[in-house]
């Protein structure tokens, strides 16, 4: 009789909310209420367990206690810039921290669209996508979670299909701009690559390959062997696919010499390629070229055993992280001259160009406007 009378009153008091029209399970609003059916309400839901509740009510506050934790979550974060959005397309200048997608970011384990460092989930609850919904929305190529830069979603299906031809075609040209750390002034990183015609620009190239550690989920001991890549040199004669590996060209050119370190020198440098395949900036500046990006543990650590195999002298390395724990590798732009989309004629002849981060000023003592001749974003 005890449980039949406490499941009467939690009848009584849904049917209560319902007559007065507002959400069951939710606090009432005390203004133009009777105060005496609000404190009954508020009591209510003091007292009775959710099991009262409908599912539809309770799949409610799941949503919102969800929203709740990932807006609290990304609030810790840097907020996301958005520097061009259209019916096709969003553009975003990436903090350091926010992953590109759900997941672990090395292409397995859970993929949790709640994740609260996904971009792409901050960017659905913040009705950025496109459709009826504004919840339609998809990265088109992806940035290492502790990088910054151009990263651009599409909005429907037509831009994501048009956009990922472009990719596979190598139609799409991607300029970094990064920080590295050297020993000899840039030395080893010229003598490993090859001069173009303009000779301020020059090729570096090398087979990449998956770490074999990676698919076992890494080496004892070594938190960052999963999801590496290794380097291997180019043979005479080589395709664009080695039998254990792929062939991956970056082309390089100095922007500025940066202030010097205790273990060698730092510059700002322009990289462009053509291609997406995964950490080729960082592996081959890193264990090809000599010359890590500043902060990146991963790659231009001397307790990265190919790291100690391939550079002897004239190597920087990285001894520490950045303060933030980001690495100085910023997506520039991304150019998109193939890429036909309505009202998006200027895609022909223009970039999407992300500013650098603000906190580079502290970390190197540069800012923007300290690149001669460097370009800004126009207002579309």
């Amino acid at each position: 009789t005890v449980e039949f009378c406490i499941n009467m009153a939690a009848a009584l008091v849904l049917l209560c909310r319902s007559a007065v029209g507002y959400p069951v399970g939710l606090q009432a609003p005390s203004l133009g209420r009777s105060r005496r059916l609000h404190s009954t309400l508020l009591f209510a839901d003091a007292i009775f367990p959710e099991s009262f509740r409908s599912p539809r009510d309770q799949q409610t506050r799941a949503q919102k206690r969800k929203s709740s934790q990932t807006l609290r979550r990304s609030a810790e974060l840097e907020r996301p810039e958005i520097i061009y959005s259209s019916n096709h397309v969003c553009v975003v200048n990436k903090p350091p921290g926010w992953k590109s997608q759900p997941g672990n970011g090395a292409g397995g384990g859970e993929q949790r669209m709640e994740d609260e460092k996904c971009l792409l989930s901050y960017l659905k609850s913040q009705s950025e996508g496109g459709g009826s919904k504004k919840d339609f929305i998809v990265p088109t190529h992806r940035l290492d979670q502790p990088c910054t830069g151009v990263l651009v979603f599409a909005k429907n299906g037509k831009a994501a299909s048009r956009i990922q031809v472009a990719w596979s075609k190598q139609q799409v040209r991607k300029e970094y701009w990064v920080v590295v750390e050297t020993g000899d002034d840039l030395n080893l990183l010229k003598k490993r690559s090859e001069p173009l015609h303009d000779k301020r620009t020059f090729r570096l190239s090398a087979i990449l390959k998956v770490n074999k550690s990676a698919q076992k989920g890494g080496r004892r001991g070594n938190k960052n062997a999963g999801g590496s890549v290794v380097v291997k040199p180019l043979s005479s004669g080589h395709g664009s696919q080695e039998p254990d590996g792929r062939v991956c060209h970056i082309e390089w050119q100095q922007l500025i010499r940066l202030q010097s370190t205790p273990s060698g020198s730092r510059h700002l440098l322009s990289v462009k390629t053509d291609t997406g395949a995964k950490h080729q900036v960082r592996a081959l500046l890193a264990l090809h070229g000599g010359a890590p990006i500043s902060g990146d543990l991963r790659y231009g650590n001397q307790n990265n055993s190919q790291f100690q195999r391939r550079h002897q002298t004239g190597v920087g390395r990285v001894d520490n992280p950045l303060p933030d724990g980001s690495v100085a590798l910023h997506a520039r732009s991304v150019f998109l001259p193939t890429v036909k989309l309505g009202g998006m004629e200027f895609l022909a002849k223009d970039s999407f160009i992300a500013p650098i981060p603000r906190r580079w000023s502290e970390f190197f003592n540069l800012r923007e406007g300290d690149v001669k001749g460097n370009k800004k974003m126009k207002n579309f």
